[in-house]
């Protein structure tokens, strides 16, 4: 699965694009076709990749799924999934150009495309890689280089590596394709475990999407799809959140968000606390009455999260093992708290991403959304005698003021834009944390599974501390805006180098191997100077 997180999206098919990914794929492809002339002098010239290899025949196409969220593929965006109603993952349409490249002749019945000067300037450009070495003198920070607009937003695992070890992320986001993990059977192994959790709770439906501003309120009408499951059954899994580190954006999808809480025993013991230190203080309520609650609305259940980790080992789990999963619990905890608490700013968020609040959705886009929610559109008949006394309105008039029985039929649809879709994904937020960040509980469960069977191997709760979440912060964001250089991991944990594949040529494992050679020689200096 995803993560985003460390699931950040690894499919069965090695698709890996993040939903910021593909804004900056949609973003790219709207650019180049806006700019590209219509005259066919420009089709026969043109030798760049895109063009030619998007002329050539399609390929049958494999669904791919990402997180349970938008997902698309290169080429052709018209499949997806989703979930009780819940729309899950969206493919943007391509087009191809009419004039086709000329064709190699190599036998008698193929005929291949002539990409010669196509890939021979591919291959110049990847005869230069980045260095990419811990050493070399960087005047942009890692937040400059790889997190800041237009590039993709911080994600819950870029602040979870660290937890890990700095230097083996600051290796991947610099010598790996796209800063990406290279994908393992582990991974695989993990995304189809994921994958089958979700689809317990959701039913995937196809939504394509024609622009950055449809796969974004894709995204929201998850949001709230995954609001209305938690409501309606006490559960649900794939939840994306959003949040703010150090005044910049991160994106992160929640595994797991439940009414039941993950240690029932423990909760119990602390009910007996609480009850007993009442009791301690009932004289004192006699004399001053207890405060009314901040809001007359009735409390409703608490929510929890949890995260899901697969691992292959029947091993007990570590406590440095455990850590990068706490940090990101915290984050999660953290983020859906300032969400609950109305402290999301959507429209900032919007202008990081690059997004227009008021450019309306595609047609097609509406009337997939219309076909799975309902509310999209005004429950009105409309008619030809209706339209006319429209036009017959005095200029200016308000077309709400008409009621919905006289609205045009683009006014028909409710939620049209980003910025008219907002109230209903903060009515639906207040409806499911009626007591805003009280609504959350305090004790978080990280549970590790099998990722062959899916056999539960170990539990792990923890309450929340912001505390430890805060000191963390403060020292990781400190490599990403670069006041500092990645470290590697202490002696203690060199363990953790036996499955890195920078270890061979890694500088803090050098640095250290010299530090332990420099350490031995120092020693038997010594013994030689007390032997003599």
């Amino acid at each position: 699965m995803p993560d985003m997180t460390a699931q950040d999206s690894d499919s069965d098919y090695g698709y890996d694009f993040s939903p910021e990914d593909e804004l900056d794929l949609i973003r790219i492809v709207s650019e180049a076709t806006a700019s590209l002339p219509v005259s066919s002098s420009f089709e026969r010239s043109s030798a760049s990749v895109q063009t030619r290899v998007a002329a050539l025949p399609a390929q049958p196409r494999r669904g791919d799924r990402s997180n349970g969220h938008v997902t698309s593929t290169h080429s052709d965006l018209d499949g997806a999934k989703s979930t009780s109603g819940r729309t899950v993952s969206a493919e943007p349409s391509a087009r191809s150009p009419s004039v086709p490249p000329k064709s190699v002749d190599v036998g008698a019945d193929v005929c291949y495309p002539d990409l010669s000067r196509a890939l021979s300037s591919v291959e110049a450009e990847a005869s230069a890689p980045e260095t990419g070495d811990h050493d070399v003198d960087d005047r942009q920070s890692p937040l400059q280089r790889f997190r800041s607009f237009p590039s993709k937003l911080l994600s819950v695992s870029d602040l979870t590596s660290g937890a890990w070890c700095e230097l083996q992320y600051w290796y991947t986001l610099t010598r790996l394709p796209g800063g990406r993990r290279t994908v393992t059977a582990a991974m695989r192994g993990g995304t189809r475990m994921h994958q089958k959790l979700e689809d317990e709770v959701h039913t995937s439906v196809a939504i394509d999407v024609l622009s950055k501003e449809d796969a974004f309120a894709l995204r929201l009408w998850n949001l709230i799809q995954g609001l209305r499951t938690l409501r309606e059954t006490g559960l649900t899994r794939e939840f994306e959140i959003w949040g703010i580190v150090d005044d910049n954006w991160v994106n992160g999808i929640i595994d797991g968000l439940s009414y039941d809480h993950p240690n029932p025993e423990l909760k119990e013991e602390l009910s007996r606390q609480e009850s007993s230190t009442q009791m301690k203080q009932s004289v004192l309520a006699d004399y001053f009455p207890p405060q009314k609650p901040s809001s007359s609305r009735p409390p409703g259940p608490k929510v929890y999260l949890t995260d899901v980790k697969t691992r292959g080992s029947l091993a007990p789990v570590s406590n440095t093992m455990l850590r990068p999963a706490k940090i990101q619990l915290l984050l999660y905890h953290r983020f859906l708290s300032n969400l609950a608490a109305d402290k999301v700013d959507f429209f900032k968020l919007f202008r990081r991403c690059g997004l227009a609040p008021d450019a309306q959705f595609s047609d097609g886009f509406l009337a997939q959304i219309g076909d799975l929610h309902h509310e999209v559109f005004y429950d009105a008949p409309y008619s030809s005698a209706e339209a006319d006394g429209i036009l017959l309105a005095e200029p200016g008039e308000a077309a709400d003021s008409l009621g919905p029985e006289f609205l045009a039929p683009d006014d028909l649809v409710k939620y049209k834009t980003l910025r008219e879709l907002l109230p209903l994904v903060r009515r639906e937020i207040n409806i499911t944390f009626p007591q805003g960040a009280a609504s959350l509980g305090h004790m978080l469960r990280v549970q590790y599974i099998h990722r062959d069977d899916g056999r539960q191997l170990d539990v792990h709760d923890f309450p929340v501390s912001n505390q430890a979440l805060d000191v963390y912060l403060a020292n990781y964001m400190a490599w990403w805006r670069g006041d500092r250089k990645a470290t590697g991991v202490d002696i203690e944990e060199a363990f953790k180098c036996r499955s890195c594949e920078f270890a061979p040529d890694c500088s803090w494992r050098r640095s250290m191997d010299d530090e332990r050679v420099a350490s031995a020689r120092r020693r038997m200096s010594s013994r030689r100077k007390n032997g003599g």
